[in-house]
């Protein structure tokens, strides 16, 4: 961790220098432990990327009837990672206020079912129903499932609101400073970028103030509207305004690199099939300064994960006879871009995708306090449960629930491209009961997630507690020595929502 977070490395942003001594650290680390090369002989999948950077001249303009237009500025009252296929884009449409903007068959949730949005902009909060089952709920909130449902229904643009209470958790500074870096779409052997869903192939965000503004004048107050939203049952309806959104960008061409190393199982047949380990290797970067720091060293985010993974790997080595499945060790980039080099992996495998047979992603080593519990999402989508059960027993380690599932964790990181190519997949860390009876590790998170996430503050100086990271590790390395050695291979439970809709038959 200390290593991978100083500020030699500049914070590790995907594509970038310090992101390249990165990757060259763990392939070292990798081939120093006695792993094998996991792409054709190299330690490196090399990822082509389209880098898109968003014009800080960027405008919109808000027009209501009977009023004077009103034109919100880049940065100020809103972002965009601009577009990833035209370097100037003009949207222009009336609005529509689209709920989550979600529609799901099986919930009988429609957010579309009474508006039509062909050739309109979509307005949409964040998440999804809280009535929601936690695996339907993170798979309708990712942006991506959004993005997808409004472009199916002709819609010609997405905004994305933001309230008072969004702000309090996720500083909207924060968020400028993060716009202004851009995003990365990995590249397709003709050259279009993946996960872009046209016409909606951009999305600008809103500040509190910007998202009152363009519900100004609305037949239902954007309180009710909010009110609504908590409630899960919001009732879509065209907003009395018109948006021109001037969209400017700059794009470049991009490599960064996963990195890829093998331990060979020791089973003649079951070998050939894989339990992947997963970590992202990359962090924001360089941003403009916070009381004076620009270095956003991501020691926990995600520092923390691929010490934890190198340190699984070190003890797979150590064991007295190999596990009888081959171990895969993936450090990907580009996951603070929208898991864009997990996604490029499950889609360009190193090895044949059906012999995967789980993902165990590590991802952000909350060691902000010693806790008695753990937090294992995903674990009851499959048999992965099972032994995650077994080995909680075994360490005499407590499992809770997702204490936030409106944060819908199971869809924020690398595991998810995984989940979609259906290989289970588990992603545990550290729960909220405290050793300390004085702790209140809630309070701590939310404060954590405030002041250092994204942001300069998350790097060596801040308190850690190391022996949590040891017990996730552990953790994490027991339940994958369970599944490399096991008979049978992890199926998804039966009618789980995840493996209904992405197992393979």
């Amino acid at each position: 961790m200390s290593f991978l977070a100083h500020d030699l490395l500049e914070g590790r942003g995907a594509g970038s220098r310090g992101y390249d001594i990165a990757a060259e650290y763990v392939a070292a680390q990798y081939q120093t432990l006695g792993l094998e090369p996991g792409v054709n002989g190299s330690w490196f999948q090399s990822v082509p990327f389209r880098r898109t950077l968003p014009d800080p001249g960027s405008t919109i303009t808000l027009t209501h009837p009977g009023a004077a237009p009103v034109t919100l500025r880049f940065g100020t009252d809103f972002t965009t990672y601009g577009d990833p296929l035209t370097t100037s884009k003009v949207i222009d449409g009336d609005v529509v206020f689209a709920g989550f903007g979600i529609s799901a068959p099986e919930r009988k949730y429609d957010d579309y079912a009474k508006v039509d949005v062909k050739g309109k902009i979509v307005a949409i909060f964040s998440g999804a129903p809280a009535n929601f089952p936690n695996a339907v709920r993170a798979h309708y909130a990712s942006t991506l499932t959004k993005l997808e449902n409004a472009a199916s229904r002709g819609a010609a643009g997405m905004i994305l609101l933001n309230t008072a209470t969004d702000a309090a958790r996720f500083p909207w500074d924060r968020s400028v400073r993060q716009a202004k870096l851009g995003s990365m779409h990995w590249l397709r052997a003709d050259g279009t970028p993946a996960s872009v869903f046209p016409p909606v192939s951009t999305t600008v965000s809103l500040n509190a103030a910007a998202t009152e503004l363009l519900f100004g004048g609305a037949s239902t107050s954007l309180t009710g509207v909010i009110t609504s939203i908590g409630k899960g049952t919001p009732k879509p309806f065209a907003l009395p305004v018109h948006a021109t959104m001037n969209i400017g960008a700059r794009h470049e061409a991009v490599r960064s690199a996963n990195v890829v190393g093998v331990l060979r199982g020791s089973d003649p047949v079951l070998r050939d099939q894989y339990v992947i380990y997963s970590a992202h290797l990359d962090h924001i970067g360089i941003t403009e300064p916070v009381n004076g720091d620009a270095i956003n060293n991501g020691a926990i985010d995600n520092a923390s994960g691929i010490a934890g993974m190198l340190e699984v790997a070190r003890a797979f080595t150590l064991l007295p006879q190999r596990p009888r499945r081959s171990i895969i060790f993936l450090a990907t980039t580009a996951e603070e871009k929208g898991l864009r080099g997990a996604d490029y992996y499950a889609n360009n495998p190193t090895v044949p995708i059906e012999s995967l047979v789980a993902n165990l992603n590590i991802d952000g080593l909350m060691m902000i306090h010693r806790t008695r519990d753990l937090v294992p999402l995903g674990a009851e989508t499959s048999d992965i449960g099972d032994v995650v059960t077994r080995v909680a027993r075994q360490m005499n380690v407590e499992l809770s629930p997702d204490p936030f599932p409106e944060e819908v964790f199971f869809v924020r990181s690398d595991q998810y491209p995984f989940v979609k190519r259906g290989v289970p997949a588990l992603f545990v860390n550290s729960g909220y009961k405290a050793v300390d009876p004085n702790v209140n590790p809630q309070q701590s998170m939310e404060e954590w997630m405030r002041v250092r996430y994204h942001a300069p503050g998350d790097d060596m100086t801040q308190p850690l507690d190391f022996a949590t990271g040891a017990m996730l590790a552990e953790f994490d390395f027991r339940v994958g020595v369970e599944l490399a050695n096991a008979d049978a291979r992890p199926k998804w439970k039966p009618n789980d929502f995840l493996g209904d809709r992405f197992g393979r038959k």
